[in-house]
């Protein structure tokens, strides 16, 4: 593509950068992160419904959508004034409320009232997490935890999303966002196409690492 979200948004992007940077947002959740999600969610909704309109708007969404995350680190205000601030009168009254509740709601399981714009951005942050850097960003956001549970591998079931117990299990949690009986599934056919071809390398990462442990002696866990 010609013209990228924050090329069209330029002094946008130039906004959101700046708060990343200040608020020391690096690795996990940084700008280049959300200037991916914004450029995902733009030719996702150009790809499924061919709206240039709503397609601005939900890479302008992407752009925003680390709002908590810098209102956690700074504890500041809340993350739509900060949405609201970073937009300021580039837009509409109504475009830029689409865009507020869009970035509200991108870390909520599905809600089939939500409009193309959240739901574009919710597909495309979770196809962005479903690049091979995640191996290296879940590492970097659960640094503390084991990086293998090697007795129950991916298994344990009182692990969960928010506490997955280590870093190869929160890994595999993205794998619910191809899953079609999930609450967090991707919803558009562009976007599942995007979704799929990443998990296959997830897929085999996780069949490699079982191949090796067996090599090894280590799975299954047989140790006391």
């Amino acid at each position: 593509m010609t013209h990228r979200i924050w090329d069209l948004y330029s002094e946008l992007a130039a906004r959101v950068r700046k708060s990343h940077e200040e608020a020391g947002l690096v690795g996990h959740h940084d700008w280049i992160h959300a200037f991916r999600v914004g450029e995902q969610a733009m030719q996702i909704v150009m790809a499924e419904w061919g709206s240039v309109r709503n397609a601005n708007l939900a890479g302008i969404a992407g752009l925003c959508h680390n709002a908590d995350r810098i209102c956690q680190k700074t504890g500041s205000e809340d993350p739509s004034d900060l949405v609201r601030e970073w937009i300021g009168a580039s837009l509409d009254y109504p475009s830029t409320n689409i865009i507020v509740d869009a970035v509200s709601k991108h870390s909520d399981v599905n809600d089939d009232d939500e409009l193309e714009v959240a739901i574009a951005l919710k597909d495309a942050d979770r196809v962005v997490n479903l690049d091979v850097d995640l191996f290296i960003r879940s590492g970097q956001h659960y640094a503390n935890l084991p990086a293998v549970d090697y007795r129950n591998m991916l298994d344990d079931p009182e692990a969960s999303y928010r506490e997955p117990k280590s870093v190869l299990r929160d890994i595999a949690y993205s794998l619910d966002w191809v899953n079609p009986d999930s609450d967090v599934c991707i919803r558009t056919k562009e976007g599942m196409a995007r979704g799929r071809r990443r998990a296959e390398v997830f897929q085999t990462f996780f069949e490699h690492l079982t191949a090796q442990l067996e090599e090894e002696g280590v799975h299954p866990y047989h140790f006391s």
